[in-house]
């Protein structure tokens, strides 16, 4: 998403505050038209490919194919692209300059290169990334990329799920294929019962989390019945339990009550209901039956990483998991992982073992021991604000207070950290604003010319309208004494919306919530 299209969708809206009394009057009607049109606008070109191309990378990749495929003399002639060449087309997906062209190669390649698309599909957990490969299969529109997906549908790698049955999404079903999609639907109802079962015990920002991975369950099966059951009854009947309001959900209830079999139907009206959570684990048991004894969800979650959670639940569980001799090995991949959350949880377990948990540091050193020295003197963050702290700072500010944390995880490796000096300008009034700061550690003060405006210290947040339009700044913003704040840059809080909508709606309310408090001063005044 460009900036100059956040600005037309947005920028009549974001003005009406300075538009003068005498037209105020029919400013509300028209602040909220434009605006309701602008989301509407944006949440459709979200959902649509870039349409810029990139024709010199385009021809690069094209010679990069000719020349790898071309034979040498002592080779016979072969039309099968090389591995090499699949792989960087894969690796290039990551490269927003290259993204295009890389993912028309790819389609191009056909069947050749499937073999290293299934490959990437089962191995990654990025969510942004593995929409960028399932795509590759929905535009290839083959029985065999179909198959591919059905095949990833089929792992223990739940984001690698999730990306695979939205592209199904665009295929014609196949009956055959039925029985493994019930098998899939009870998989996935077996793992809500264990995750409801977890949250029973757990501490409640840990509870808060799963509860966010129970949402992700029912998106996965929505996305399995949709391979089973007539596709429009299905669909009408999630957008209805998308919206707030009770009678719509009841509407869409019955509309499931009346397709899919009744035991199934209790097991979703259960997680759908706002039913409480004891009354959901009561359901879930009685339609699978008491669950064998279950290991702790903290160590389930610790267990399956990234393949079955986001990071931020992966956080929350390291810090509250009690690794055993026999489990402590779960501890070694999150301790190299690239995922700052992960990896600082990780390191405060790996620091408390010796003292708190003595026999599974001895199995620990047994392993690994060889590693330990290099990951504690590689590993420590030199941050003053950890990763989880990061994250509870977004969620205290206005932009974020609706956004799950487990989507703020999302976030973080984009926030970058800076410091000021006293008196040193953070940015000038006049000068185009592209970044919101996010105060870590000092004050900052707000300035039009001589007059302060207002002051800002350790939470607050400020500039944060410039992440949507580009415009010239309103005011100086100016150091109180030393000052370290986060910077949030607006190209690469535009990737993130691009793949998160949940941060988009939560920007669309706070936007609404403004404009409607400049109209109701505007009428007041009138």
């Amino acid at each position: 998403m460009k900036p100059k299209t956040i600005q037309l969708v947005f920028g009549p809206a974001l003005v009406l505050a300075n538009v003068p009394p005498s037209v105020r009057q029919w400013g509300p009607w028209l602040g909220m038209s434009l605006l309701a049109v602008g989301a509407l606008f944006l949440l459709r070109v979200y959902r649509k490919r870039r349409a810029q191309r990139h024709f010199l990378e385009r021809a690069l990749l094209k010679g990069a194919h000719q020349a790898q495929i071309e034979p040498t003399a002592d080779e016979p002639t072969s039309n099968t692209p090389g591995p090499d060449v699949t792989g960087q087309l894969i690796a290039m997906l990551s490269v927003k300059a290259s993204r295009e062209a890389a993912v028309d190669s790819l389609v191009e390649l056909g069947e050749a290169g499937l073999p290293q698309l299934k490959q990437a599909l089962a191995q990654e957990t990025d969510a942004r990334r593995l929409q960028r490969l399932a795509q590759v299969c929905v535009r290839m529109d083959t029985a065999a990329a179909r198959q591919l997906l059905v095949e990833i549908a089929q792992t223990a790698n739940l984001p690698a799920r999730a990306a695979a049955l939205r592209a199904l999404s665009h295929f014609a079903t196949v009956p055959a294929d039925a029985p493994l999609f019930h098998r899939l639907i009870e998989e996935e109802l077996q793992f809500a019962q264990h995750l409801l079962h977890g949250m029973v015990a757990a501490a409640a920002e840990l509870c808060t989390a799963l509860q966010y991975e129970l949402r992700q369950c029912q998106l996965r099966l929505f996305g399995l019945l949709l391979q089973v059951y007539a596709r429009p009854i299905i669909l009408e009947a999630q957008r209805g339990l998308a919206h707030a309001g009770g009678h719509r959900q009841a509407e869409a209830l019955g509309l499931l009550d009346k397709l899919i079999p009744r035991p199934l139907y209790r097991g979703l009206q259960a997680l759908l209901d706002g039913n409480s959570l004891g009354d959901q684990v009561q359901t879930f048991d009685d339609l699978l039956g008491s669950p064998v004894p279950l290991e702790p969800i903290a160590t389930t979650v610790v267990r399956r990483g990234l393949a079955a959670f986001s990071a931020w639940t992966i956080s929350l569980a390291l810090r509250q998991w009690h690794p055993q001799p026999a489990t402590v090995a779960y501890l070694y991949p999150h301790l190299q992982t690239g995922q700052q959350l992960i990896r600082e949880g990780a390191v405060a377990v790996l620091q408390r073992l010796p003292e708190q948990r003595p026999a599974a540091y001895d199995q620990f050193l047994t392993l690994y021991s060889a590693v330990i020295p290099l990951l504690m003197s590689t590993l420590t963050s030199t941050s003053c604000v950890s990763a989880p702290e990061r994250v509870r700072m977004l969620k205290g500010t206005a932009l974020f207070a609706e956004t799950p944390e487990n989507i703020l995880g999302t976030i973080i490796p984009i926030m970058k950290e800076i410091s000021f000096e006293p008196e040193q300008e953070i940015f000038v009034k006049g000068t185009l604003g592209t970044s919101l700061f996010i105060v870590c550690e000092g004050e900052v003060g707000i300035f039009n010319g001589a007059q302060q405006l207002a002051t800002f210290h350790k939470g607050d947040f400020f500039g944060e309208l410039a992440l949507l339009d580009a415009e010239p700044r309103s005011a100086t913003a100016v150091a109180q004494g030393p000052v370290v704040a986060f910077r949030l840059d607006q190209e690469d809080f535009y990737d993130v919306m691009e793949e998160r909508s949940e941060v988009l709606h939560s920007i669309l309310r706070v936007l609404c919530q403004r404009l409607r408090h400049q109209n109701e001063m505007a009428q007041a005044a009138h």
